[in-house]
């Protein structure tokens, strides 16, 4: 009987035993999941920080997106020139001249010279022969011939638009394409056609011809936004 007593301790004994060193490893098991879960949230924690800028220096290298200017275009002188002569290289040459006087843009303020729009009219930059007047009157042929009426016809346009006319010449004879001192004769580079635009806006020239008439708009341009 005392045997069975004292091998019945034991075994309480035994149990508690295993129940301890169970308690410990599990307490060590924890402490060291514990660690490892910490480690690598920190070290989580840094790989983000480490790849987020710092929101000053951020927002320093950000560029604004710049908001685009947006215009209308509202016509505010228009003049319409006929061509009573259709002679082939005269209406060659006014293709050609408004051909490069269209979509020309004048600046609030700037002065617009005709010459320098058009450049030089010789034969030897691609104009005609045509009939136009020598300093006397008398028909003949010139180069760029037929170069006038555009001129006269985008004079008569900046009188309508009130521009400031800076130079004009009259031909040494009437013409018939426009009113009485009407005309501005022109004459690679001594003679010019010149005007301010005194408006506060920018303007737009715009320049078409066929074989019957010659137009010329003036629009003005207007932030719309």
């Amino acid at each position: 009987l005392f045997y069975m007593e004292n091998k019945k301790t034991d075994n309480i004994i035994s149990i508690f035993a295993i129940l301890i060193i169970l308690g410990i490893l599990a307490y060590i098991f924890y402490n060291i999941l514990k660690s490892n879960t910490l480690f690598n949230s920190n070290e989580l924690m840094n790989n983000i920080s480490e790849n987020i800028s710092d929101p000053v220096e951020l927002s320093k290298e950000v560029t604004p997106i710049e908001k685009e200017i947006v215009y209308t275009e509202t016509e505010i002188a228009s003049f319409t020139t006929t061509l009573y002569d259709n002679d082939e290289n005269r209406i060659f040459n006014i293709t050609k001249a408004c051909e490069i006087l269209n979509n020309t843009e004048i600046k609030t303020g700037e002065e617009f010279s005709f010459n320098s729009t058009i450049g030089p009219m010789g034969t030897g930059n691609g104009y005609k022969l045509a009939k136009g007047f020598d300093s006397n009157g008398k028909l003949i042929d010139v180069p760029a011939g037929g170069m006038c009426q555009v001129s006269s016809t985008l004079y008569n346009v900046a009188l309508i638009a009130n521009l400031e006319i800076t130079e004009r010449h009259a031909h040494s004879r009437r013409v018939a394409y426009v009113p009485v001192d009407k005309d501005a004769t022109i004459y690679y580079p001594d003679l010019d056609l010149k005007f301010i635009n005194n408006t506060p806006n920018d303007l737009r020239i715009t320049a078409q011809n066929d074989n019957y008439t010659v137009t010329i708009k003036l629009y003005k341009k207007e932030q719309s936004n």
